[in-house]
């Protein structure tokens, strides 16, 4: 018999986690942890999921938010447990030590976890030292086409100082850490959108290195960068999630969406969290509640499409940009997604540094996004 068990708790402190009451062990068993930074960084949370949650493979990340079916809430711990009925999961975590090695660590990943029953994959990265694009591309290179992938990059708030992933054997800083799920029951669908709307003129990014932007039009990225925000440049580097990129390979084609990570007043260079291509050309973006709350309803849309709308579990990812714009109304976007999928289906995510799905359709190739609602399904037929 089909559909995923699950159970979900969320606390403020680890000393409330409560034990579930029984779990699936050898592999059947998958607990989602999603919490602020301080949460993580309090070794008592790791001590409590190990002690209640010993039988089930963990995995998780820090946020800048948490999702869970009720809206938005910070400052939390969520833990999702999935019990399945022949679906088996492992892990795998690399540590990363620049972002020169994000490609390679994506292909190790894959190394890690492939065998000829892995049917999916949930990517959960550091949000700080890790070049998202690179890791997106090193998985696609070494995964089998066939074999569909999505997640997203942890977050720290609005503060960008520091991320953690965590698995079964601790919590990590700079590592990514994967879940291979294996066996033919497992039905995902996945669907990405952002509902950004590009202003202004189109510029042309005349100096870039992968992420790192120096030259926009033959004059400092960060100046030019400033010049469109005004006042809003003072409380840069958290003031540019309001204002993405839009970049494209040539003017009037719309491509992929960047969110600004760091500044460097010394350079003048912007930090994006994928690449930004020399020679792209882009555009600043701007929003308003309606339009990412459509988005929101389209990236569900998109998990439908495939004509299977049971749905056991559904994972938000949400960039940060989003919840800074909406703010009170965040809640709203949830809600949307909520309203398309039922209150039958269980709910968790979390507010990141970017987002992992597909590109142009729920069954695009995948990439690295910002400022999208990014959803991943999952049913157990």
């Amino acid at each position: 018999m089909g559909r995923i068990k699950i159970t979900q708790q969320q606390v403020s402190s680890a000393e409330e986690i409560q034990p579930p009451t029984e779990i699936k062990d050898g592999g059947m068993s998958l607990a989602l942890v999603f919490g602020s930074t301080a949460h993580m960084e309090n070794p008592a949370l790791h001590n409590r999921l190990q002690e209640y949650y010993s039988g089930a493979v963990l995995a998780g990340c820090t946020t800048a938010g948490e999702i869970t079916a009720k809206g938005v809430e910070d400052d939390t711990i969520t833990i999702t447990l999935m019990q399945f009925n022949s679906t088996m999961v492992r892990t795998h975590c690399i540590e990363v030590k620049s972002m020169e090695d994000s490609q390679a660590a994506g292909a190790a990943l894959v190394e890690g976890l492939y065998d000829d029953n892995l049917a999916y994959i949930l990517v959960l990265s550091d949000g700080q030292v890790v070049n998202g694009s690179s890791l997106v591309r090193g998985i696609r290179n070494a995964l089998p086409a066939d074999i569909p992938f999505s997640g997203g990059l942890a977050g720290d708030g609005s503060r960008f100082e520091k991320t953690f992933t965590l698995d079964s054997d601790g919590i990590h800083a700079k590592s990514i850490v994967a879940v291979g799920f294996y066996g033919d029951a497992l039905q995902v669908n996945r669907g990405s959108f952002g509902g950004w709307a590009p202003f202004g003129p189109y510029r042309k990014v005349t100096k870039s290195k992968a992420n790192v932007v120096y030259e926009i039009d033959h004059s400092r990225a960060l100046d030019v960068y400033s010049a469109y925000l005004g006042d809003e440049a003072k409380d840069l580097p958290a003031s540019g999630l309001l204002f993405p990129l839009a970049i494209s390979p040539k003017q009037g084609k719309m491509g992929l969406i960047r969110t600004l990570l760091a500044v460097d007043k010394q350079n003048g260079s912007l930090t994006f969290a994928g690449d930004v291509p020399e020679g792209s050309v882009i555009q600043l973006m701007h929003a308003n509640y309606d339009q990412l709350i459509a988005g929101a309803e389209n990236a569900a849309n998109m998990c439908l499409s495939s004509g299977k709308p049971d749905i056991d579990l559904a994972l938000l990812i949400s960039c940060v940009g989003r919840k800074l714009l909406l703010g009170n109304n965040t809640d709203l976007e949830v809600d949307a997604v909520v309203e398309k999928f039922g209150r039958d289906a269980t709910y968790t995510g979390f507010y990141s540094y970017g987002e992992i799905g597909p590109f142009k359709g729920s069954g695009g190739p995948c990439e690295l996004h910002n400022q999208t609602m990014t959803i991943t399904t999952f049913t157990e037929l």
